[in-house]
């Protein structure tokens, strides 16, 4: 806007300048105007470069916005209509001058190259100065001009750089809105969905490396955010020797609307917990189903969970499974054993009918239970073979492993080399053991 201005004010200056001491060519030597019309001419063309430097000090003092520099453009190019319409009373111009004319030219290509105008606003001020010019020229004095078709098709003519260039910059920069727009708009909810992935993954448990009783994990969502998850309570922190119920689920879907299933859900089991702190697996899954039933049975969400309690002081492992992958028990000779599901998944059967059943397990030092979602087994190969469950029990029948590579880092590297191509499901893998003697 300043930089339009300025150069509209420079070009004025040079124009007034040769105004001044040009002679109009109509009036012969013996009709110069009286000394008064004459200062009134000279009055009137400072009077344009008083309004441009009047402008000029508003943008550059005030500081007003884009709608305001917009509004004052246009006045000024709607002000030099009227100056050329003053100028005819005082010289006897019969039409808008060559001034006037090369005037509105450079002003509505200049408006039109760096103020934000738009095509409609190009066409109202060009519009207004074409009927004014054209209405001065076949009303005020037309048998003084050479030729009336040629001045409206110069009045027409100087009207079209502003208006083609008006286009095009209206064209790109709603271009560059719009990609800003989806910028903004994309930048938003990324931060968004950063939180909101904070927010889930811390509230997924810290990993318990000491007692009797442990458990580690690993979580890799398909996304940003996924709908696995693991809960964790032990009996007493303080106490090596406590109890651990882990519930691992798997939310239906993916994204954000899975997560904040989980969310709740951890929510509930936290407060089943906090309530029944001895609470058995399958009466925990029992609770767990009925506030899925009672909570989304709208939203069509179906959740699988596997529940398990080891007690070290027992030396044993209780599991109920409601349509979850089954689990495998590895005993410390290396023999596997599947906990497979006697329910159907959480949110199915709200009859009452929903009766799962606990298995216990003799659970020695050295045993491990291992948890999964299905992203694990329905990992696919090359020839969209699935990892499995068989790609597991591979995993788990190599040998033994140290603290620092546990069964979930195994059976993901695992996974890793059987899949090809990017991952399509969420996947948590989860290791609750007793440390070797």
């Amino acid at each position: 806007m300043v930089h339009f201005l300025a150069l509209t004010t420079v070009l004025v200056l040079v124009m007034v300048l040769m105004q001044w001491v040009r002679v109009p060519p109509e009036i012969q030597p013996d009709e110069i105007p009286a000394t008064l019309p004459r200062l009134l001419g000279v009055a009137v063309e400072f009077s344009w470069v008083a309004m441009y430097l009047s402008v000029a000090a508003i943008v550059l003092l005030l500081k007003p916005g884009k709608l305001v520099c917009t509004r004052l453009s246009v006045a000024i190019v709607l002000a030099e209509g009227i100056i050329a319409m003053v100028r005819y009373f005082i010289y006897h111009d019969p039409s808008p001058g060559g001034n006037a004319v090369f005037g509105v030219l450079i002003g509505l290509t200049l408006g039109a190259s760096i103020l934000p105008w738009s095509p409609k606003q190009v066409l109202l001020i060009s519009g207004v100065w074409i009927i004014g010019s054209v209405s001065s020229v076949l009303l005020v004095n037309a048998e003084t001009v050479d030729s009336v078709p040629a001045s409206v098709f110069i009045y027409v003519l100087i009207t079209i750089p502003g208006t083609m260039i008006s286009f095009f910059r209206s064209t790109r920069f709603q271009d560059q809105f719009e990609l800003r727009f989806v910028k903004t708009e994309y930048e938003q909810v990324r931060e968004e969905l950063l939180a909101a992935k904070s927010i889930h993954e811390r509230a997924f448990p810290e990993p318990r490396l000491i007692g009797s009783v442990r458990f580690q994990y690993i979580y890799k969502p398909m996304s940003q955010i996924g709908g696995d998850y693991l809960f964790a309570s032990v009996r007493d922190q303080s106490d090596p020797n406590s109890s651990v119920t882990l519930v691992l689920f798997d939310v239906t879907g993916h994204g954000i609307a899975a997560a904040l299933t989980a969310n709740r859900l951890q929510g509930e089991l936290t407060r089943i917990l906090g309530e029944h702190p001895d609470i058995l697996p399958a009466e925990l899954l029992t609770l767990l189903n009925r506030y899925v039933c009672l909570t989304l049975s709208n939203s069509a969400i179906l959740v699988t969970a596997m529940a398990l309690h080891a007690d070290p002081t027992q030396n044993t492992l209780t599991a109920a499974n409601a349509g979850h992958p089954a689990g495998v028990l590895r005993l410390g000779s290396g023999e596997l054993k599947h906990v497979s599901a006697s329910v159907p998944p959480l949110g199915v059967d709200a009859s009452g009918g929903f009766t799962p059943r606990d298995h216990i397990y003799p659970f020695e030092p050295g045993d491990s239970m291992v948890a999964y979602t299905d992203g694990v087994t329905e990992a696919k190969g090359k020839s969209d073979e699935m990892f499995g469950i068989e790609g597991i029990e591979r995993v788990l029948a190599y040998g033994w492993v140290d603290a620092s590579t546990r069964w979930p880092e195994n059976i993901l590297n695992g996974v890793t080399q059987h899949r090809a191509g990017p991952a399509t499901d969420d996947i948590l893998i989860v290791d609750l053991y007793r440390p070797g003697v």
